[in-house]
């Protein structure tokens, strides 16, 4: 039987998305909900399948296995909680909101009904990724150095903190998340941004650049930077120090160096097609051992952002 899927948000993630699933067998799409009616009649179109406008009604009309809700930060409210709640399972794009209350509900209510949860943290399914945890694997980690550099998304909503929760929540939660996988629990946030860059730019809050401090568990530090103020030299990926050696991890690259020795690694596997492929398989066995980012797990991610907002505003350092 094929596995049975529901979208729950219809924009430009949920069609990369689409685009994956589309071509995999086992897969039937049988339902598109979006607020905007003509996005979720148009995906309808494409797919086959039925259009809605409210996602409960949604998840009581159709069978469904699954979930992929792919919305914008601001909009997340009860669409993964009722969805838990009816015994679907979720792929839930990142971030996975702007409250930690709001998201501990979530993660309860999977935990008590045993449902399959995943968090689109493709980043953890890159080839490169899988390289760099097998070399860190047994080593102690010293420092890391954090980078999401670039220009500013043109949809509205993001450039507003109501909106988007910032870059750092938004966007370089990508670094955040990857420095959790590689060098484990932080222990404490401490951030400070600055503004004043994109007065030009109209309906804008959130903050042109953001440093932010780590304190891991383990005792390692590392330095996030994040900004959205220029369309040059930009600049994503987390860079690892240990004793002796480095390890520099981008998009698909990967670049190991030991005294003597530099080990490179480039392409490999689509992330994206495989964080959806490894989810359809947990659906279709309860086996969710091959998830990498359940929603649990998510939400640890999401704190440390969260926490870096905090200690801007607040100026003080924040323990997690």
């Amino acid at each position: 039987m094929p596995v049975r899927l529901g979208f729950v948000g219809v924009g430009g993630i949920a069609r990369h998305h689409i685009s994956k699933l589309a071509g995999m067998e086992d897969v039937e799409l049988v339902a598109f909900c979006d607020v905007v009616r003509e996005r979720a009649e148009e995906a309808a179109r494409q797919c086959g399948g039925r259009a809605y406008t409210e996602h409960k009604e949604m998840y009581d009309r159709e069978e469904l296995d699954a979930a992929f809700i792919c919305l914008p930060p601001f909009a997340h409210a009860d669409q993964e909680l009722s969805a838990a709640e009816r015994g679907i399972a979720i792929f839930v794009e990142k971030p996975i909101g702007l409250s930690v209350e709001r998201a501990e509900e979530v993660a309860s209510a999977i935990r008590e009904r045993g449902v399959v949860s995943s968090v689109g943290y493709h980043f953890r399914y890159m080839d490169a990724t899988d390289r760099a945890r097998e070399f860190l694997e047994g080593r102690e980690g010293g420092f890391a150095l954090g980078y999401w550099i670039g220009g500013m998304p043109g949809v509205a909503w993001w450039r507003r903190m109501e909106g988007s929760g910032g870059q750092v929540v938004e966007q370089t939660t990508h670094i955040f998340d990857l420095a959790r996988y590689l060098l484990g629990e932080v222990a404490e946030v401490r951030a400070v941004a600055r503004t004043g860059l994109m007065r030009d730019v109209l309906d804008y809050s959130v903050y042109d650049a953001t440093l932010t401090q780590l304190t891991f568990q383990s005792g390692a530090v590392a330095e996030i930077a994040s900004a959205c103020i220029t369309r040059a030299g930009g600049r994503v990926g987390l860079d690892v120090y240990g004793r002796d050696w480095a390890v520099k991890l981008s998009p698909n690259r990967l670049e190991v160096s030991e005294p003597g020795r530099t080990e490179i690694m480039e392409g490999g596997r689509d992330p994206y097609l495989e964080e959806d492929r490894v989810f359809l398989e947990a659906v279709r066995t309860g086996d969710s051992s091959g998830i990498r980012s359940s929603y649990e797990d998510a939400v640890k991610t999401l704190k440390v952002t969260l926490a870096a907002n905090r200690s801007v505003a607040e100026g003080r350092p924040v323990r997690i």
